[in-house]
């Protein structure tokens, strides 16, 4: 090892724990590949993919703000029937694997929910919803697109599924937005609908990470296989949460 590399670890486990280290590291990596990957697929207008990125949001809550880092908040199978209910889809539709989420031909809708609980700390209910509607890349969101995240949400509260006081956030993301429809909706108290370009929702993210993604964009783990010579670089020890348990939350960097 270099003597500088060597001089820079000793300095750095002079403040932290080799497993507290390896813990932040852990997390910082995921979401740098996150974004990585979220950018890839992005830039290929009508991208098929769409479908594939709303699973991602189990685990990039995050990059929506810090309110969204809890742990808590999952993907809501049962919600998701309603809306499949809602717009007549066949039971077939989309992947028979992918029952936490609703495939669109244009568009995929997943529900994530964070419970509330009572006085005993039982969960006794819903006590906020995230609805994230991911539109095909090249696609203009304006006010029909805002109107039917508002549509699902309605048909939720009409179904029991909330709580009065639950705390609903619609997000529907595309390339560009209708000129004029850029602020956030909000029908009272019950709801509020936000469009949001998928460069604004890439560049908030790499603000939370303090625009870390540009300072080492060449690094091995963000780099395509293809393009990298020599052996693969040693994964750093897994003291963090596996796939599985981050799929189920994500904790703060």
């Amino acid at each position: 090892m270099p003597d500088a590399n060597a001089g820079a670890l000793r300095e750095i486990l002079s403040r932290w724990s080799a497993s507290m280290a390896a813990l932040v590291l852990n997390e910082v990596e995921a979401r740098l590949r996150l974004m990585a990957e979220l950018r890839g697929k992005l830039d290929v207008i009508g991208v098929d993919e769409v479908h594939e990125l709303q699973p991602l949001f189990k685990r990039g809550l995050w990059m929506l703000g810090s309110e969204f880092e809890s742990a808590e908040f999952t993907s809501n199978v049962g919600m998701t029937r309603v809306i499949r209910q809602l717009l007549k889809l066949p039971t077939e539709c989309g992947s028979r694997n992918r029952p936490d989420f609703v495939v669109l031909p244009e568009s995929s809708v997943g529900l994530y929910a964070c419970p509330s609980y009572d006085g005993g700390h039982e969960v006794d209910g819903v006590a906020r919803i995230v609805i994230i509607e991911l539109k095909t890349t090249g696609k203009e969101i304006g006010d029909a697109e805002r109107a039917q995240v508002w549509k699902y949400i309605k048909e939720l509260r009409s179904k029991g599924c909330l709580r009065p006081g639950s705390k609903v956030d619609g997000y529907v993301l595309g390339s560009a937005i209708e000129r004029g429809e850029e602020e956030p909706f909000v029908y009272g108290t019950l709801g509020t609908v936000t469009l949001m370009r998928y460069d604004t929702l890439l560049e908030r993210a790499e603000r939370r990470l303090l625009n870390l993604y540009d300072r080492i964009k060449d690094a091995p783990f963000l780099t395509p296989p293809s393009s990298i010579s020599g052996p693969a670089p040693a994964a750093l020890p897994q003291m963090a949460k596996t796939e599985t348990e981050t799929e189920n939350g994500h904790a703060a960097a």
